[in-house]
């Protein structure tokens, strides 16, 4: 089992040439100034969305995060977005499922990272995605790699570009990067002019891997469960109303331990749990959509016999 340690993300973690803060559809809020209800502002010192409870009249000099009566607390900003969970205004750690999503121009992020080999990105949508890596930041810096790729999978032939169901690759983990102690890491997804672009999660770090017997740890008998997220409710004149917001999957399988492992696996489960973290059962090829981003909610692990282990793990998907 395989999963992306994130970098941390701080505001110098974005360089030039990144989505801005506020981006050309955000508005920073201004002290005093008159709002409407419905309106949104942004707080980029929280990077935080606001939206207006109420109007608000001139002169008011309360910031959103300390007047919760007269603003809802709705999202990251565009820049951080991709690079949930987040701690909210009101110090709690959300996550909220939200793509970042544009048609006037590709999606880029140009970060400084130190040591990050792997990017996974989910919720793609466009013509490609690009990972770029740079040895250092600035003057003299040198292209040391690039990986691209396709979104939708290319036809095979005409009867599968005129019938053919292509599926649409919505996802993808590029490893093996080139490391360095401050590389700039440039994340982008393109498309052709007024195609929709999206990125939903976006994890920069380093590829970690939970100690395993078989290659990639995992048994077989694998289980991914699809599932979408909904919200019902029933309205006065007898109909119901559901809300669909979207959609993940799980997974459950074993792991395979060597015995002398299994104190550093344990460690690892207690230091993943709660987390939104990007996890893949394996790099073989043919594992694309098994890569997934959730949480991981219990790890039993057994002792086998005098030189086995086995850890049972459920990951709960979230919405990318």
């Amino acid at each position: 089992m395989y999963y992306v340690e994130r970098n941390t993300i701080t505001a110098a973690t974005f360089l030039a040439g990144s989505v801005a803060e506020p981006s050309a559809t955000e508005t920073e809020w201004v002290s005093g100034a008159a709002v409407t209800k419905g309106q949104e502002r942004i707080r980029s010192t929280l990077h935080r969305v606001f939206r207006a409870a109420a109007d608000i009249a001139a002169g008011v000099n309360t910031p959103p995060e300390d007047d919760p009566t007269k603003w809802q607390d709705m999202r990251s900003t565009d820049r951080y977005l991709p690079f949930g969970p987040v701690v909210r205004a009101d110090k709690k750690l959300v996550y909220e499922g939200n793509a970042l999503q544009s048609t006037a121009a590709d999606i880029e992020y140009r970060t400084l990272q130190r040591y990050a080999n792997t990017v996974a990105i989910f919720g793609m949508r466009g013509a490609r995605w690009r990972v770029q890596v740079y040895d250092k930041v600035g003057a003299g810096q040198v292209l040391k790699r690039e990986r691209t790729g396709t979104i939708k999978r290319p036809a095979r032939g005409y009867w599968d570009y005129a019938y053919g169901q292509r599926y649409m690759r919505d996802r993808v983990l590029v490893t093996d990067l080139p490391i360095f102690p401050g590389a700039e890491i440039r994340v982008s997804i393109e498309g052709t002019p007024g195609q929709l672009r999206s990125m939903s999660q976006c994890e920069i770090g380093k590829l970690r891997y939970l100690p395993g017997i078989l290659p990639g740890g995992v048994e077989y008998g694998l289980t991914r469960a699809p599932k979408v997220y909904t919200a019902s409710k029933q309205e006065t004149n007898g109909a119901t109303s559901v809300l669909i917001y979207g959609s993940s999957y799980d997974m459950s399988g074993v792991i395979d331990l060597a015995a002398l492992q299994e104190d550093s696996a344990l460690s690892q489960f207690r230091s993943l749990l709660g987390k939104g973290v990007a996890y893949t059962p394996t790099l073989a090829p043919g594992y694309e959509q098994s890569l997934m981003f959730g949480l991981l909610t219990s790890a039993p692990t057994t002792r086998e016999n005098f030189g086995q282990s086995k850890a049972k793990f459920d990951i709960q998907g979230l919405p990318v």
